[in-house]
């Protein structure tokens, strides 16, 4: 069996933004740590040329993002990318030779992109960061039954069974996938933990007269920054609070009126922009809370794990989160502070009582830190080289 080393050539192939997709980023910065050539092919970026030069490899920007409510206009954003994917891997491939493509998700179908290289020997990896039937049922409204939902559970089984192998982001995806036939040995968790060579909490100065909430991230309705909103102005008046948002969305205009309307501009901030990753820990450093203020969907209730979450965790923050099952499924009472998913008034009274208990605050993170110890990217790292290397043989 050959060692994973740096003769090795990898492919990132991704319909996502690079430089805020903490993912990508934790397995391109692990390559390069050990020399390995690696390529990205993602999503146009606003200030970026159509290529970049990096450490060991190169980073090619192909088509814009759509961000809307039209299946139509989404379904047309995802084939033009994927033409263009078809077109720039394959021609790559013939250049560079590339071992391993790993395509990320959404959408599934992108993996048939390396077409070329999967028939040359290639090996193949889809990593799946969300199931897209679950998303669209939430973002759409529609049940297991509706046409597109049913087409949407034959691409996800058709580009799993494509892939040479299947990573995803938590153990219930796992169970999902395997339910839908993928050989379970053919599938391997890897949570969104943070790359602790990124995730390193920054020293600064705190405000000690009001308590500090961020939310960071995408502002999706499904997400619940209205809830949010929402218990900021019911406790505006009890207790000195500041709410940081940073992120951006389809939701993002409908959070800014209502800010207005609540009459919350001196106690909300919205960046009304994306960050690079490497941003995250100096904006979520100097906090004092966490908010994750998530809706009970099915994408967040079952098969969504909340990325930032985790984020908060890494960097020594405490957290206030629904009481949903996949956030349960990890984390216990003693870690985070727990609300009524949907309720306004029990966000309030979680946020109050934080502020009124530093001591709870510090508990929090202590008990917190137990998630890292099970489950941390060095140890994730470990089983990606595993996999890679079973590639090599």
């Amino acid at each position: 069996m050959r060692r994973v080393g740096k003769n090795v050539k990898v492919c990132m192939l991704a319909y996502a933004t690079y430089y805020t997709d903490a993912r990508i980023k934790a397995y391109v910065k692990s390559l390069e740590g050990r020399g390995i050539e690696t390529d990205v092919i993602a999503l146009k970026e606003n200030d970026k040329t159509l290529c970049e030069s990096t450490r060991y490899g190169r980073i090619y920007y192909l088509t814009k993002k759509y961000q809307g409510k039209c299946s139509f206009k989404y379904i047309i954003s995802y084939l033009w990318f994927f033409f263009n994917a078809f077109l720039k891997v394959s021609f790559l491939y013939i250049e560079n030779k590339y071992d391993v493509i790993h395509v990320h998700n959404m959408p599934n179908f992108i993996i048939l992109a390396a077409i070329i290289p999967k028939i040359f020997g290639a090996k193949i990896i889809l990593d799946v960061h969300d199931l897209m039937t679950a998303n669209y049922m939430t973002k759409f409204g529609a049940d297991e039954g509706h046409i597109l939902i049913r087409i949407l559970k034959i691409e996800q089984i058709i580009s799993a069974k494509f892939a040479n192998h299947v990573i995803c982001a938590d153990h219930k995806q796992r169970e999902k996938l395997i339910e839908y036939g993928i050989p379970a040995a053919k599938v391997t968790v890897m949570l969104n933990v943070a790359n602790e060579e990124i995730f390193k909490p920054v020293v600064g100065k705190k405000d000690l007269n009001r308590l500090d909430i961020i939310y960071h991230g995408t502002i999706a309705e499904r997400l619940g920054i209205d809830i949010l909103l929402r218990a900021i102005a019911k406790i505006k008046n009890q207790i000195p609070t500041f709410l940081s948002i940073y992120g951006d969305g389809d939701f993002l205009q409908h959070c800014l009126a209502l800010k207005n309307e609540l009459g919350l501009d001196r106690h909300v901030y919205f960046s009304q922009s994306f960050f690079s990753v490497e941003k995250v820990p100096e904006i979520v450093s100097t906090m004092d809370v966490g908010v994750v203020p998530y809706r009970r969907t099915l994408a967040t209730d079952e098969l969504g794990m909340s990325v930032k979450l985790m984020e908060y965790v890494y960097l020594q923050i405490p957290v206030i989160a629904p009481r949903l099952q996949i956030i349960r499924r990890y984390f216990e009472e003693d870690m985070l502070k727990f609300f009524e998913p949907d309720s306004v008034e029990d966000l309030a009274r979680a946020i109050v009582e934080l502020y009124e208990n530093p001591e709870e605050r510090e508990n929090l993170v202590l008990n917190a830190n137990k998630f890292i110890e099970k489950y941390n990217w060095k140890s994730q790292e470990k089983e990606y080289d595993r996999l890679l290397t079973t590639f090599m043989a």
